[in-house]
């Protein structure tokens, strides 16, 4: 069908179909930047949660001796709920924390209530620090925080997120069990008097120290991320000044166990442990931030430089299409209406104007001549005999061209397999070099296949000058079976690139030949790479080569190279070894009139079969050494 339409047709479809998979690329494109761009979104949505319940900590952990009025504890509790409540709003609670924060309302509501009425109930406190970490983590694990790609980024979220809200509980937990203490006995040194209440405050002690080392590590691992080191210069102080006021807080609470210490100095140890976690946590999520930011204008960058770029070359496209259209079909069309003019009119003297460089332009000018020629022989019927001559003198000049072309068709045939292989072995051996640092051994071995493929090419130009040499060729006994293996051990990139399995059945204790070693190397060598190309558009089954060697009657050996490809036309079958025949769009039809030609020159013969279920089989019989006859 699309064979029998117009070339205008043809041009439209093939740029109509190249416009639409710039669209297709070009959605998909848009599809995948925008979901990344969306993921740092709601990770910023995050970083705005999280910030809002920075006020609640400090609501929850400045209120824990009473220190505060009750006016203004819940002024700083309306005052945090109402900072969440906003967030909740304006993000139209696409994180859904609405149960996590109804439950930490209640819980602040719970140490409003406590404080009204005189109560010392320090699990008030705690089980408020527990709510707003909970509330803190779902923030993280609903805002994609948790999921964060970026190395620095990552961690720094750890930090964020779950490390110092974990913190900030241990701390208010410690300052409550402290309290309880100070509730039972007059003063903190008498401790040691009663062992049980001394438990937990040494239990706390190990588990804050431990929470500051992770906080250190996950410090280390977002510096390695961190490119321009303005990461490390922007909170590197800040959580100096958060560790290191928390490791003096917990000496003060460890050595209070041997010795007495006032409550004022817990109370201001304690106040400026929290201030420094509170200051490191608000500039760690300004940092973090400022990364998703940054991220966030990366991704929007590349979206719209990448839109810009497909908008160009689809520009650049349909005018390329345009121009090509003007530039075909209208000489196309010139072409034909002076054809048909010839036709109708007789008359060889009209000329297409056309005179471009292009293709067309030369079939113009291959016309203009055409139709010189057509005009000179016409002019020239009068004289037969001059005609006649002429003629055998062309007949000449052309067979002497077909036969240099046959012959250089071959030697470009043969030659072609060598220098493809020395050009691969040498871009592989430029790449190694180009390494760093250069791994010289396999520059080495690349060198060596180079060496190895050169000496083929070599040895195939001496085989063709020996097959134009008056004589005999130099043959010698050999076993087939190694001219197989050097073929499979040529053709494995090929056979890597092809996705081809090969299966091997070589027959041990076969009798020699007596052949050229080169030549029946290129014969399997060919065959193999016939195979891989007619397996290369097989995909709803394995590509597989089998190469077999067997003894047949007691005179010859058969070869066998066996494909699971599209198989060969039984139409073209008896074709097949044809010169100048082939299946091929690029191909010469050389191949397999060269490999007919070498194995009868052996005193072999060549056949093609259908295999089954798929594919061909080639069978080369191969005569076996004779002593007597040598």
């Amino acid at each position: 069908m699309f064979r029998g339409l117009r070339t205008s047709t043809k041009l439209f479809i093939l740029c109509s179909t190249f416009v639409v998979s710039i669209i297709v690329a070009t959605y998909g494109l848009v599809t995948e930047k925008e979901i990344a761009i969306e993921f740092v979104r709601k990770e910023l949505v995050g970083t705005r949660y999280l910030k809002a319940l920075q006020p609640v900590y400090v609501t929850i952990l400045t209120d824990e001796r009473e220190a505060t009025p009750i006016a203004k504890t819940k002024q700083g509790i309306d005052e945090s709920l109402d900072a969440l409540f906003t967030v909740e709003v304006d993000t139209a609670g696409s994180l859904k924390t609405s149960e996590s924060e109804q439950a930490l309302t209640a819980a602040l509501r719970g140490l409003l209530s406590g404080k009204a009425s005189g109560m010392q109930e320090e699990d008030i406190h705690v089980g408020a620090l527990a709510k707003a970490r909970n509330l803190a983590s779902r923030i993280g694990d609903n805002s994609n925080l948790a999921l964060d790609p970026d190395l620095d980024s990552y961690y720094l979220q750890d930090i964020v997120v779950t490390k110092v809200p974990t913190l900030l509980g241990q701390l208010g937990e410690l300052e409550q069990s402290l309290l309880r203490a100070s509730l039972h006995l007059d003063t903190p040194s008498n401790l040691a008097e009663h062992p049980l209440l001394a438990v937990s405050p040494l239990l706390l002690d190990g588990m804050i120290r431990s929470t500051l080392e992770e906080i250190k590590r996950d410090l280390a691992a977002a510096y390695r991320g961190d490119s321009d080191g303005r990461l490390r210069k922007t909170i590197d102080a800040r959580m100096n000044s958060m560790i290191s006021p928390t490791e003096s807080y917990l000496t003060t609470v460890t050595e209070s166990h041997d010795e007495a210490s006032d409550l004022a100095a817990f109370d201001r140890a304690y106040a400026t442990s929290v201030d420094g976690v509170m200051s490191a946590w608000s500039t760690d999520e300004a940092e973090l931030n400022r990364l998703l930011n940054r991220r966030l204008s990366n991704l929007q960058n590349k979206l719209r430089n990448s839109l810009v770029l497909n908008g160009l070359l689809a520009g650049l496209s349909i005018a390329l299409a345009v121009v090509t259209y003007r530039q075909i079909a209208g000489p196309l069309k010139h072409l034909r209406s002076l054809a048909k003019n010839v036709r109708e009119t007789k008359n060889l003297d009209l000329r297409s104007a056309y005179g471009g460089q292009d293709e067309i332009g030369r079939v113009g000018v291959a016309f203009n001549a055409m139709l010189a020629e057509l005009a000179e022989a016409h002019a020239r019927e009068a004289a037969e005999q001059a005609r006649t001559t002429s003629m055998q003198a062309e007949l000449t000049r052309v067979s002497r061209v077909t036969s240099m072309g046959e012959m250089a068709a071959s030697i470009a045939h043969e030659i072609n397999q060598p220098l493809a292989a020395v050009v691969t072995n040498a871009n592989a051996g430029l790449r190694w070099l180009n390494g760093q640092p250069p791994n010289i051994e396999e520059v080495r071995a690349a060198l060596k296949r180079i060496i190895g493929d050169g000496q083929r090419g070599s040895n195939i130009l001496a085989s063709i000058r020996g097959m134009l040499k008056k004589g005999t060729q130099e043959r010698i006994a050999l076993n087939v079976n190694e001219s197989i293996r050097d073929a499979i051990t040529l053709s494995q990139s090929a056979l890597k690139k092809g996705g081809v399995s090969v299966e091997v059945a070589l027959a041990d204790g076969l009798p020699l030949i007596v052949g050229d070693r080169i030549q029946l190397q290129q014969v399997f060598l060919n065959l193999v790479l016939n195979a891989v190309e007619a397996m290369i558009s097989v995909d709803d089954r394995s590509r597989v080569l089998r190469l077999r060697s067997e003894s047949h009657d007691s005179d010859a050996i058969v070869v066998s190279v066996e494909d699971t490809g599209t198989g060969i036309d039984p139409k073209d079958r008896g074709r097949l070894f044809e010169t100048f025949f082939t299946t091929k769009p690029e191909g010469l039809g050389m191949g397999l009139s060269i490999c007919r030609s070498i194995i009868e020159s052996h005193g072999g013969r060549i056949e093609v079969l259908p295999a089954e279920p798929y594919g061909s089989v080639f069978r080369m019989f191969l005569p076996i050494y004779e002593a007597g006859k040598a």
